[in-house]
């Protein structure tokens, strides 16, 4: 099998850094991937390293550095001569998470890896992949679960701030157990108290950058809308790429909407206390995010949250969220999936 930390190295060497700060392209996140990754079937297909650049799409420039290492595009891949093939995944999918999950499952059960050969070499790489994606996600929820979440918590033990888990993680928590792999951990957390927030974590050893003009700084509270993202990597944070830190108005005990200030819940009802004692964001809060807004559309892996939620959501979760949506996107495709007056 080829040397792919070697080809990881020399990828990230050639097209830049982004993590180095004040770029405004680079390598974002990489990492080793695909079946013909796990050893147990490098005769079944090539292996893969799966990379993000930014700024996204790919560009010119880092078009001619692939090509310049001898990478060679191969239909919405690139191939290279040593062995192994360049995917540059779609964010918005969720794939990525879930090819991890598939080989840490084909690593660890030759029996699931025997099976799988059997899929692919009947229907192809696709539908193999397809097919195991259900025991793929299992086997996350029981080898990862909620263990990255209870390490952050762990972490923010003793700040006296109203910090919640949003996202797909919320839902998670909502839901009582983990239904899909995740990329990041998405954390609110109160503008008015981001100093305490830097220090504290500053002292823990954690990495903060605040993005800035679509480069990375080092985080300075206080941070000012608009803007309101922080990264932060620890490296003992295991099975995530990063947190998401949100900052968030929670002032005079309400949440409000990033997007749309005027949308408001109180502290209480849109905190809640999930496994482990994890808090989380309310779910219909968490899905209007989702929902999607502006030319980017909805993401795909947000539709499949929705898809997977609904059928759980309380008829008032149901009644606010169908609300929101039919005020700020009356032709949104979830409001006939939602019963506005239950």
């Amino acid at each position: 099998m080829p040397d792919l930390h070697l080809a990881l190295i020399d990828l990230c060497g050639a097209i830049g850094n982004y993590h180095d700060r004040s770029r405004t392209d680079g390598v974002f996140h990489l990492q080793i991937g695909g079946p013909g990754s796990v050893p147990a079937l490098k005769a079944l297909d090539m292996p893969e390293l799966h990379v993000d650049l930014l700024p996204g799409p790919i560009t010119s420039t880092q078009v001619d550095v692939l090509r310049s290492l001898g990478y060679v595009p191969a239909g919405l891949h690139w191939q290279h001569p040593g062995g192994w093939r360049l995917v540059l995944p779609d964010e918005a999918s969720g794939w990525r998470a879930g090819q991890q999950a598939l080989r840490a499952l084909l690593l660890d059960s030759p029996e699931a890896a025997a099976a799988y050969v059997q899929v692919f070499g009947s229907h192809g790489r696709d539908t193999a992949d397809l097919a195991f994606q259900e025991r793929a996600s299992a086997h996350y929820a029981c080898t990862v679960g909620f263990h990255p979440a209870c390490f952050v918590a762990r972490m923010f033990a003793g700040l006296d701030l109203p910090w919640m888990f949003a996202g797909g993680v919320a839902l998670d928590l909502y839901m009582g157990r983990v239904t899909r792999p995740h990329d990041d951990l998405d954390v609110i957390v109160p503008y008015d108290q981001q100093a305490e927030l830097h220090d504290h974590l500053q002292q823990s050893g954690w990495r903060l950058d605040a993005s800035v003009n679509r480069t990375y700084q080092p985080w300075v509270p206080p941070l000012e809308p608009p803007s309101f993202q922080v990264h932060a990597r620890h490296p003992d944070l295991p099975d995530v790429v990063m947190l998401d830190l949100m900052l968030t108005d929670l002032s005079g005990g309400r949440w409000r909407y990033r997007r749309d200030p005027n949308i408001t819940l109180p502290l209480e009802r849109a905190r809640l206390q999930g496994p482990h004692g994890l808090p989380y964001l309310t779910p219909e809060a968490a899905l209007l995010f989702k929902a999607g807004r502006g030319e980017g559309g909805m993401r795909l892996k947000d539709a499949r949250d929705f898809a997977r939620l609904r059928p759980s959501l309380t008829a008032g979760q149901q009644r606010w969220l169908h609300s929101q949506l039919k005020s700020s996107q009356p032709d949104h495709p979830w409001l006939p999936q939602l019963n506005g007056s239950i």
